[in-house]
């Protein structure tokens, strides 16, 4: 780009009007919705005990895509598609700690949780000879280990959950991109 002239002056950017959207932009007053709806979704998928309960995450930003898309007449892209997946899958993630925990607290104070990770730590050590795996393995058995463990669990299960509704997110935007990219198909 050459330098300007002091007489040349730079045309103003086109401003975007009250009430439009700028290109590849999320009116999020129409995303946030299908996103709430889709993370309400993805979280009682996950309910169901699948072992593919990860597919529902990308389903679900997908989802929450293709919900917006019906609401909005502009086109989205990837970007904004993984931006409303991620919403959705934040939502989801949100709802998900929120139902674990009170399924913890019902189950008295998470009693049956405590018991069957002590049981499966527990068999993980007697598979391992090493000395200093079982040391481990004992650290892991107290309650700051067992909170550990959960703690470590939540924040794998947030990665998932944005990692693979923002990758759902694009692929629906992919898919479910405009209303003119659908009318020319």
């Amino acid at each position: 780009m050459p330098p300007e002239t002091p007489g040349e002056v730079q045309p103003p950017a086109q401003p975007v009007a009250l009430g439009q959207i700028a290109p590849g932009g999320i009116d999020w007053s129409k995303a946030l919705p299908a996103a709430a709806i889709a993370g309400v979704l993805i979280t009682l998928a996950l309910l169901i005990p699948l072992a593919i309960f990860f597919l529902w995450m990308l389903v679900g930003g997908a989802f929450a895509v293709a919900l917006y898309g019906r609401r909005n007449s502009g086109p989205i892209t990837p970007g904004a598609g993984a931006r409303i997946g991620a919403v959705s899958g934040l939502l989801g993630y949100i709802l998900f700690a929120l139902t674990y925990s009170i399924m913890l607290l019902v189950s008295r104070g998470g009693g049956t949780l405590r018991d069957d990770l002590l049981r499966r730590i527990q068999e993980v050590a007697s598979r391992n000879p090493d000395p200093q795996a079982q040391q481990m393995m004992q650290r892991l058995m107290t309650p700051e280990g067992l909170a550990f463990i959960i703690a470590i669990g939540l924040l794998l299960f947030l990665f998932a959950f944005l990692a693979l509704s923002s990758i759902g997110g694009a692929l629906g935007a992919k898919l479910f991109g405009s209303r003119e990219s659908r009318r020319q198909d």
